[in-house]
């Protein structure tokens, strides 16, 4: 994103002098400027959402501790990602930002919620499984996999209209603004100076100060993502091979055999066509 606001910058300084020397230069720079903007805008305004974020949690005062984009190791190799982590007395709050604007249509056991913006609609994985997932790699990561007293907070842009028909009762879904005021509704201490200690020392040691170190940390898990992604896809395609008998086209079902599980044909006995389970 640097890189593209350097880009745009460039451009925007060197006007006054193409204008003189070569006038017919500029209409190809201000598409160029346009395309670079359009294609880094998402990131531009996830930035800006995030300071917004960032200054808004400062306000929270000297009983809490604020953490930022945090890359939490899952257990697996790879990590998961966490907009904000909030440790205080009364409780952990992880946070998820979602800088969306437009209509936000959604229910606690959607797997998809809905962003409308006129006639436009796109798809984006329920937030709350998703801080759900955040918050069990938390749990593990800190060894408190029972631990009661961590808080799911979806925080939306202010430019967004919720078009909710339900309550949530596992996550507060807000906008930004109320997010102090989310928070703060847990006012009753839980948790002792000890356990703080231990809970914000684990925390301590995810922050990266080195740029260059982040920028890997990054790359890498996009990468698992990615990866991940399309092993899903091909096991979704293997199960789909699954289904038929190849040899005469009956459904094939998961049966128990002596020697473990397997798939068979439902046409037995007049076809035998059987296949391991991968």
């Amino acid at each position: 994103m640097k890189k593209a606001l350097l880009i745009i910058l460039g451009i925007i300084l060197l006007l006054p002098v193409l204008i003189i020397l070569a006038p017919f230069a500029i209409p190809f720079l201000l598409l160029a400027g346009i395309l670079v903007l359009k294609r880094q805008y998402p990131a531009i305004k996830g930035a800006v959402g995030e300071r917004y974020v960032n200054k808004e949690l400062i306000k929270l005062g000297e009983n809490y501790r604020i953490y930022h984009d945090l890359y939490v190791p899952n257990g697996e190799g790879g990590t998961s990602q966490v907009d904000h982590v909030v440790t205080s007395p009364y409780g952990i709050f992880v946070i998820e930002t979602k800088h969306y604007e437009g209509w936000i249509f959604g229910g606690e056991k959607q797997k998809q919620w809905t962003q409308t913006i006129y006639k436009r609609k796109e798809k984006f994985l329920n937030p709350i499984w998703q801080n759900y997932g955040h918050i069990q790699t938390i749990k593990k990561y800190i060894d408190q996999e029972d631990f009661a007293y961590i808080h799911s907070i979806i925080a939306f842009s202010q430019n967004s209209t919720f078009k909710f028909k339900e309550d949530f009762h596992s996550a507060k879904v807000i906008q930004f603004p109320q997010l102090i005021q989310a928070i703060k509704e847990w006012d009753s201490p839980v948790l002792n100076e000890t356990q703080l200690k231990s809970i914000d020392a684990a925390l301590e040691r995810l922050i990266i100060i080195d740029q260059n170190a982040k920028k890997e940390i990054k790359r890498k898990h996009v990468e698992d993502i990615k990866h991940n992604r399309k092993a899903k896809v091909r096991k979704e395609k293997e199960e789909t091979k699954q289904q038929k008998c190849p040899k005469c086209g009956g459904a094939l079902s998961l049966k128990k055999g002596k020697y473990g599980s397997f798939y068979g044909c439902s046409s037995y006995p007049k076809c035998r066509y059987t296949s391991k389970v991968s």
